[in-house]
C-alpha cells in the first residue's frame, strides 16, 4: 500500500485519466474512528499511500476521502494499529461508515457540476522533490483499451 502510486499512475497513463479526476480514499490517525471528512489537494500529511500517489502522478491535486480510524491507545504502535482488525465494538461502527462513505463517494461521483469542471484545490501543485526518491516509472501501456 506504501507504493500504490505506482499503479495509480499506470492506470491514469493506460486510461488517460487526469490525476484530478482520481477519488483516493485512505485512513487517518488524526480522524476519530467513524469520521469521515473530503480533502481536496494537498499535503499528504504523513501518509505514505498518498505521498505515493502524489509523487508518482506528480501531482497533489487528487480530491480525497479520509475515512478516520484515530490513534492507537497504549503502547500499541501506530503501523500495528493500521495493520490491525478492528475489535468487536469498533466492527459495530464500520457499517455506518462504510454506507457514508459510499453515499459521499457517489453524490462527489454523479456531482454534474464536479463532472464538468472538477475543482481544483487552490494552489495544487506538482509533487515535491525530496532527498529521498521513490521509483515511478511508467511505460505507456501497450493495450489502450481501459477497463474498469
Amino acid at each position: 500500500m506504501n507504493i500504490n502510486g505506482v499503479s495509480v499512475a499506470k492506470a491514469a497513463v493506460k486510461c488517460s485519466i487526469k490525476p484530478e479526476h482520481f477519488l483516493l480514499v485512505h485512513d487517518d490517525l488524526d480522524k476519530a474512528l467513524g469520521k469521515l471528512a473530503m480533502k481536496q489537494g494537498g499535503s499528504a500529511r504523513g501518509h505514505n499511500g498518498v505521498r505515493s500517489c502524489v509523487e508518482c502522478l506528480q501531482t497533489d491535486v487528487m480530491p480525497r476521502l479520509r475515512v478516520g480510524i484515530g490513534r492507537p491507545s497504549g503502547k500499541t504502535s501506530v503501523d500495528r494499529h493500521v495493520l490491525g482488525r478492528f475489535s468487536q465494538e469498533e466492527q459495530k461502527v464500520l457499517s455506518g461508515v462504510l454506507e457514508q462513505s459510499v453515499d459521499i463517494l457517489l453524490s462527489r461521483l454523479t456531482d454534474k457540476e464536479d463532472v464538468q469542471s472538477p475543482l481544483l484545490p487552490p494552489g495544487g501543485r506538482p509533487a515535491l522533490q525530496t532527498g529521498k526518491q521513490r521509483v515511478c516509472s511508467i511505460s505507456p501501456a501497450k493495450d489502450t483499451t481501459c477497463q474498469i
